[in-house]
């Protein structure tokens, strides 16, 4: 098994260094073997971190149940970010995909103190938020036409690539996040729209989750870390030329555009 955990993370990492996505490394586990998904992706995390690559964040994945539907997964998971997959709104993109990549508005929160407790309850987590910003992830498979289940998914680091952050930062208490809604276009055409009581019914209990998953498994959220919340509407693909821009009532506003 050892091995097993070691080859499948060589395999993901060599596809994230060249850019090149591979076949699924499932068939060396199960489709659903959420357990060993995680440990390939913390041996990586453990790696990239040992040779200076600088965690800042963490993603939650699949909160949405729309988005669940899209990828045929039924409960969320959790990867991570790293400082070579921040940018500033107005930045072009120009990563190359390694599949596809797919676009995703979300609420990401920045945090101010530790979340260490055994059990949050959801005042230690509006307690611990600095402020919050609208992001963009681009997701991007390591895997031949996005060709994923649980254990590829979550080895994968949950198809982490990028986080485009907008740059006016909202206090929580100035923001309505209960009844924010989000739209998305590409260009001038609509082509996601959502709330953000679609992740787990709020960001902050999405939070929450992901808080107490870490704590359980040693790894907890540290101040001035943050977390994008999970996608609050479906995913979209895009292809070089492609601008989007996304607003969310009472956050503001994102844009990012794709190199050609």
């Amino acid at each position: 098994m050892e091995n097993s955990i070691t080859n499948a993370a060589d395999v993901i990492r060599a596809a994230w260094e060249n850019g090149k996505a591979g076949q699924p490394i499932r068939a060396a586990f199960s489709d659903d073997d959420t357990v060993s998904g995680y440990r390939i992706q913390e041996y990586n995390d453990t790696l990239w971190q040992a040779q200076g690559r600088r965690r800042v964040g963490r993603k939650l994945a699949l909160t949405n149940k729309a988005v669940q539907r899209q990828f045929g997964m039924s409960r969320p998971c959790h990867g991570n970010i790293y400082a070579d997959m921040v940018l500033v709104e107005g930045t072009e993109i120009t990563r190359r995909a390694s599949s596809e990549q797919r676009v995703e508005t979300e609420i990401a929160v920045v945090l101010k103190k530790d979340l260490t407790q055994t059990t949050h309850t959801i005042l230690d987590i509006i307690d611990a938020c600095d402020y919050i910003l609208p992001a963009f992830e681009i997701v991007d498979s390591r895997f031949i036409g996005w060709n994923v289940r649980s254990c590829d998914f979550i080895a994968d680091n949950t198809s982490a690539c990028l986080v485009v952050f907008g740059t006016k930062p909202v206090r929580l208490s100035d923001f309505d996040m209960t009844r924010s809604l989000m739209t998305t276009k590409r260009g001038d055409e609509v082509v996601s729209v959502g709330a953000a009581a679609a992740c787990l019914g709020h960001p902050l209990h999405a939070l929450k989750w992901l808080a107490d998953e870490l704590v359980r498994a040693g790894n907890p959220l540290r101040a001035g870390e943050f977390v994008i919340t999970g996608a609050l509407g479906p995913a979209v693909a895009a292809a070089p030329g492609d601008t989007f821009t996304a607003e969310i009532t009472g956050l503001g506003s994102v844009t990012t555009v794709f190199a050609r």
